[in-house]
């Protein structure tokens, strides 16, 4: 098992239903220097009894804090919550390969996620806007069950102004409290039947492994092929 080392916490808010994004300082440990890439992730328990578990890193290489997007049952996220800022979790140095970003330049670049997969492709596509001429079409297409399920809401108009094409999808049938008037079904649907430039077309995917398969064969049925698919585990 990875090395643990105590962080502590900046700061822990709600970012969308049954989700925590947890700001962490690593700027004084080992970790600091380990988050290279977007794409990598941690092992992190997040109080005492809890069990090192997995997490995508959310937030771009090169800072000194790791932003860590928390879905987990409402039980467990009330314990996350219990956590105060300066307190102390434990925490792996960054590991993975990540995305290869150099394969994303000069070419269209889809984003395609659902749920807690949104995290490492928030990482891709922040570290994407710091330089965005950088690539051609950025287009982000990020799927949930229901509206209240989406994290980082707050920036797709940011997103947007930028110059990212933003594409959220509902998928559940079973819609909460909030109306929705975008776009239903999942993810693979709701690519266009053919893409402008598919000899240069790169894929950012991230989610269950059905629906990577699932997404994997419809970009293949438009002349993206799997070496244009870039997966982080």
């Amino acid at each position: 098992m990875s090395e643990l080392h105590p962080v502590p916490v900046i700061s822990i808010g709600d970012i969308g239903a049954r989700q925590l994004l947890v700001t962490l300082d690593v700027e004084h440990t080992p970790i600091a220097d380990s988050h290279r890439v977007p794409g990598q992730y941690v092992k992190l328990a997040l109080y005492t009894d809890d069990v090192a578990r997995p997490y995508a890193v959310a937030s771009k290489p090169g800072s000194r804090t790791v932003e860590i997007l928390v879905k987990a049952p409402e039980e467990r996220l009330a314990q996350v919550m219990g956590l105060k800022a300066g307190d102390r979790v434990q925490m792996s140095a960054c590991m993975g390969d990540g995305y290869t970003m150099a394969a994303l330049l000069g070419r269209d670049v889809w984003l395609i996620g659902v749920g807690s997969g949104i995290a490492p492709l928030r990482s891709c596509l922040e570290t994407m806007l710091d330089d965005r001429m950088a690539y051609q079409e950025i287009t982000l297409l990020y799927g949930v069950r229901d509206p209240a399920d989406f994290a980082f809401r707050a920036r797709f108009g940011a997103w947007a102004g930028l110059g990212v094409r933003v594409m959220p999808v509902v998928s559940g049938s079973q819609v909460g409290e909030e109306a929705w008037a975008g776009a239903r079904g999942h993810v693979q649907a709701l690519l266009p039947a053919s893409l402008p430039h598919p000899d240069k077309t790169v894929a950012v995917v991230c989610g269950l492994p059905e629906m990577e398969k699932a997404v994997a064969a419809a970009l293949l049925a438009r002349g993206v092929g799997p070496d244009r698919v870039l997966r982080n585990w």
